[in-house]
């Protein structure tokens, strides 16, 4: 039959059209297959299912579809359906290799080849610790807690109110949005340094878009004036993870000669001292969150120090408030993912404070003996006015900037909850 095909002039054959078929499909496989492998890329599909992602999916399906239905309509007398499913195959086909062929090389090329400006910042490599600074003078202590009284006289502090630890936490920055507010982000950065904490965490969305160099090279840039030497780690957001971000974090954030206790960049924990830190992959939700991390954390959290609070900080929230996105109907509030997969794990573990991002609110919350902090935007443009309010909120500011001061002291934890010029706008205690 192929040959008589052939012979009357029937182009393309049957079998030039399936092999076509085949390898646009093989094709297809191989950029969704390495796409999905990637850092917080199955969270996009989840999160935002836009129309072009799902045809992406299923595009190689198409030729190879339309190759099996021509088979059968070679018996008919008038070939002209045949032909006409074959040329569509087989233009299928070179339409879906060619667009396989360039998201492989966007994913693989782009990110690797990125250039990064060398910059000089004191990252806190994760299996090295952190070490709190040496003994402050209570004068310098009482002047970096209360700026705005720094000519008043310097306080006595006891033993029981002077930190063991002093840490500050911020989250989504988005360098290289249109929409993020630059004013508001050095504000907080120049605020933090003031403050000389012993650690500094950004707990995600560094830049806008994560396989853009530029705008890695300005979150380096701003970051190398404003903190050179206060002790510095980050994690890896929703957008730094995108289209293959992952690389340029690493190259940034991660150098070689880095190391963690669960042998990824993207998870780990840190013995700073007076406190335990654990942090967890979370770009979007759970999508990340597989047997070996789970199994980590397990142990991990099983073997802490019960006289030291113990810490999780994660990108993607837990509880929250906020609000269903408008485009997508997805709800950006109490995770339906996170909760029913790490939060049994935190109470029968006895975490004291888990701290997040993602969500351009400041809010604290508490429910079963573990209190949770979502830090709010570094400068990210902030959410909208929240139609859900979680049951277990304490206290919410919404429409701001800000950050979070968390101060190890004996037996509790202080939170502060801070705007861009440093004004306390929520304080809270936790016993550990």
């Amino acid at each position: 039959m192929t040959q008589e095909i052939e012979k009357t002039g029937e182009k393309p054959s049957r079998r030039t059209v399936l092999v076509s078929a085949l390898v646009a499909l093989v094709l297809s496989i191989l950029a969704n297959g390495y796409f999905y492998s990637l850092e917080g890329a199955r969270g996009v599909y989840v999160w935002h299912p836009l129309l072009a992602l799902k045809v992406l999916l299923f595009m190689g399906l198409g030729p190879i579809s339309l190759a099996i239905v021509a088979l059968p309509l070679e018996k008919l007398a008038k070939k002209l359906a045949m032909r006409v499913m074959r040329w569509l195959s087989f233009v299928g086909s070179i339409l879906v290799g060619l667009i396989s062929i360039a998201i492989l090389a966007f994913l693989i090329v782009v990110p690797r080849t990125g250039s990064l400006e060398p910059a000089r910042l004191n990252l806190i490599n994760p299996s090295q610790g952190i070490l709190a600074q040496g003994a402050r003078s209570e004068a310098a202590f009482s002047a970096a807690e209360s700026p705005e009284s720094q000519e008043a006289a310097p306080i006595a502090l006891s033993p029981l109110d002077r930190p063991l630890l002093r840490l500050a936490f911020s989250s989504d920055p988005h360098w290289g949005a249109d929409t993020a507010n630059a004013t508001a982000r050095t504000q907080i950065l120049e605020e933090i340094a003031a403050r000389r904490p012993d650690a500094f965490f950004m707990l995600g969305d560094t830049v806008e878009t994560g396989n853009s160099a530029t705008q890695w090279n300005l979150a380096l840039s701003d970051l190398e004036a404003l903190i050179p030497a206060v002790p510095l780690r980050l994690l890896l957001g929703n957008h730094d993870a995108l289209f293959g971000g992952q690389y340029l974090y690493r190259k940034a954030f991660y150098p070689k000669g880095f190391s963690s206790d669960s042998g990824s960049p993207y998870y780990w924990s840190i013995d700073a001292g007076s406190a335990t830190i654990v942090a967890v992959d979370l770009p979007w939700g759970t999508e990340m969150f597989g047997a070996r991390q789970r199994t980590w954390l397990e142990k991990t959290l099983a073997a802490a120090d019960p006289r030291r609070p113990l810490i999780v900080v994660s990108h993607s929230y837990f509880y929250a408030s906020g609000y269903d996105d408008p485009t997508f109907d997805t709800p950006w509030y109490d995770h339906y993912q996170n909760i029913p997969a790490l939060v049994p794990l935190f109470e029968k573990y006895g975490v004291d404070l888990v701290i997040s991002g993602h969500n351009h609110y400041q809010e604290l919350l508490a429910h079963n003996g573990v209190t949770y902090a979502i830090i709010g935007s570094m400068g990210g443009i902030p959410d909208p006015e929240p139609s859900y309010r979680s049951p277990y909120s304490q206290w919410m500011k919404v429409a701001g900037y800000g950050w979070l001061d968390v101060d190890v002291l004996p037996g509790r934890l202080a939170l502060t909850f801070r705007s861009e010029t440093g004004e306390a706008r929520q304080s809270a205690t936790i016993e550990y």
